[in-house]
């Protein structure tokens, strides 16, 4: 045998065994050198292994051991000796599966891969250790951990797509959980996709900034260039004229999305269609742009100042002009449950049955997770979330860890900059502590996703090197360029999280830093911010809460004040058993009846 080919193994010989369990030992390796069965290998004097040799070994060692039951037993059926044939394999080093080495070569040292089975840990279990001799199972970077799933449009979705796809202006709607968030981010894909030659062909708008940050988009005033658009029209038009970069975008928009137009004031979309009209010399609305309007009238209406009555979209006297068709979107996502999806239709539309009452007055029971993670309060008003995140924050003994958002961007007036980097669910300041609870507001990947709740376990530093990690785990973190991985500092100790999944399923890993931000169509960054994408989840707003699915939801509905708050707050729940009402009163429960008169007017598309 030449010296290419000596083995790595002390071993005199081996006998083809395709057992799961070790190989034979030295004394009976030479007991059987006499066997035609067998592969001779030249001797070797046993060698001591290195430290990375060992971890190797302990990793493959870990994955060896998670062999099903079944191939063991087939294993074991075939541990005899096996009749050697002119077919049979050579002989291969032991070596790590190649997705294994694909997906850890891939991955930068800072940014690894996470692993939530206990096995997969044990197999890290000499990875790094805490001051406490715990595990520590390095997470992926934010995203990367896996490829999104394929989104799937029910045909009434499909449709609406292909209609605004031809280049028509239309409006839908559908209760909460009937996926307009989902059909919105496909609508704003295949504009794009459309319209890939203009890069700010494609306008995505929304009436509030949170909404706007929900899209990836600004709103509709910022957009327009009209600021809180109170002025006359011909002031408003003048000030657009001025406006050089608001101008621009009027005229190189060729299509205009409004998400949540429930509270977009039926004054304000009469001027808004006006100007395009007069900016782009275009008698038709919005100066001929396509529209693309989307949100729930049966939700936070607008705000209005003084007597002045409620005017809604819908009411403006550019409406029909401008949407051509409107469409109610009929299957919901959410809740699977008919009985809870019947109860929700009947409170969006302020008509509650005497069994539905019965029901809903029914929840108020107390809920007992067993899990250790409590359900989400949500409250109308904000100084309540933060007194009841304060509180429960304060029960929990143990250092306080502080995270301070790093913010950038182009507008420099402190006032509105403030104001718009409010809108964002990332806070400037979030105080973190062992044994808080915890929610994600992005997804990063198909099971870690915007609203996925946990609990943090521990504090660790992630840029402490290992002896030779980066021959095991891949290279160095990425520091420069536009691969740059967001960071709140060097040595910033970042909260490993254990995060609730699907069915009971757990899931642990650390969580660093993201990017938010409120992009112009040019590219332009008006506001962003670095943070953490965690926030204290014992209490949100409901206003916060829109869009949200939650699985676990407490609501006191004497603490409701606005026509369709109720609605919200309690549509965000997934299902009855993890939903808990406090003094339901179906007083608290009633829908404008302008909205209930103009839904009837809808289209519907029926699923074949």
């Amino acid at each position: 045998m030449s010296k290419a080919k000596q083995p790595m193994s002390g071993l005199r010989s081996i006998k083809r065994d395709f057992s799961s369990g070790s190989l034979p030992s030295i004394a009976s390796q030479e007991s059987l050198s006499s066997d035609p069965d067998t592969i001779p290998w030249q001797p070797t004097p046993p060698k001591k292994l290195s430290g990375l040799e060992q971890r190797l070994k302990d990793i493959q060692d870990a994955l060896n051991a998670q062999v099903s039951s079944s191939e063991t037993v087939l294993a074991s059926s075939q541990s005899q000796k096996r009749p050697s044939t002119s077919q049979d394999p050579p002989a291969k080093r032991r070596q790590l599966p190649a997705s294994w080495n694909e997906k850890l070569q891939a991955a930068p040292q800072a940014a690894r891969p996470a692993y939530s089975s206990a096995s997969s840990q044990r197999a890290f279990g000499k990875a790094r250790q805490t001051n406490t001799n715990e595990t520590l199972v390095v997470a992926a970077k934010s995203g990367s951990a896996a490829k999104p799933s394929p989104v799937f449009l029910s045909q009434e979705q499909t449709h609406i797509l292909k209609l605004v796809e031809s280049g028509l202006s239309l409006f839908y709607t559908g209760s909460a959980g009937a996926g307009k968030s989902v059909l919105l981010r496909e609508i704003i894909r295949t504009m794009r996709k459309k319209h890939r030659t203009a890069a700010d062909a494609v306008a995505v708008t929304a009436s509030t900034g949170i909404a706007a940050c929900n899209v990836g988009g600004v709103t509709i005033h910022s957009f327009a260039g009209v600021g809180i658009g109170a002025d006359s029209l011909d002031g408003l038009v003048s000030k657009v004229q001025k406006n050089k970069k608001a101008t621009a975008r009027w005229l190189r928009t060729k299509v205009l999305i409004i998400d949540e137009v429930s509270m977009v004031d039926g004054d304000l979309f009469d001027k808004l269609a006006q100007i395009g009209s007069r900016i782009r010399k275009n008698p038709a609305p919005f100066g001929g742009i396509q529209v693309v309007v989307t949100g729930d009238f049966f939700q936070l209406p607008p705000v209005t100042k003084g007597s002045q009555g409620v005017k809604f979209a819908f009411e403006a006297q550019m409406w029909p002009e401008t949407v051509k068709k409107t469409f109610n979107l009929t299957k919901v996502f959410r809740q699977r449950d008919p009985e809870f999806v019947d109860m929700l239709n009947e409170m969006r539309f302020g008509r509650l049955s005497e069994e539905s009452i019965a029901k809903f007055r029914r929840l108020e029971r107390e809920i007992v997770y067993e899990d250790g993670l409590g359900a989400t309060e949500l409250f109308p008003r904000r100084e309540d979330v933060e007194r009841s995140n304060g509180v429960r924050m304060g029960g929990i003994t143990g250092k306080e860890q502080l995270y301070t958002a790093s913010d950038g961007g182009s507008i420099t007036d402190q006032q509105q900059r403030d104001k718009m980097l409010g809108n964002f669910m990332a806070p400037k300041r979030l105080v973190l502590k062992e044994g808080a609870q915890v929610m994600l507001i992005k997804n990063l990947d198909d099971t870690l996703v915007n609203g996925t709740m946990g609990k943090v376990l521990r504090f660790v530093d992630p840029s402490a090197p290992l002896e030779n990690e980066d021959d095991i785990l891949g290279g160095k973190p990425v520091s420069k360029g536009k691969d740059a991985k967001p960071s709140l500092g060097m040595r910033t100790l970042l909260p490993v999280v254990e995060f609730l999944q699907p069915g009971g399923a757990r899931r642990t890993m650390i969580v660093s830093a993201d990017t938010w931000k409120v992009e112009l169509p040019s590219g332009e960054v008006q506001v962003s911010r670095v943070q953490l994408p965690l926030i204290l989840s014992w209490a949100m707003s409901i206003h916060k809460s829109q869009g949200q699915t939650l699985e676990r939801v407490k609501v006191d509905l004497a603490r409701v004040f606005e026509k369709g708050q109720a609605y919200v707050a309690l549509s965000r729940a997934t299902s009855l058993d993890g939903l808990q009402v406090l003094h339901f009163d179906p007083a608290k429960v009633n829908a404008h009846p302008k909205v209930v008169e103009w839904s009837r007017s809808l289209e519907t598309i029926a699923e074949k």
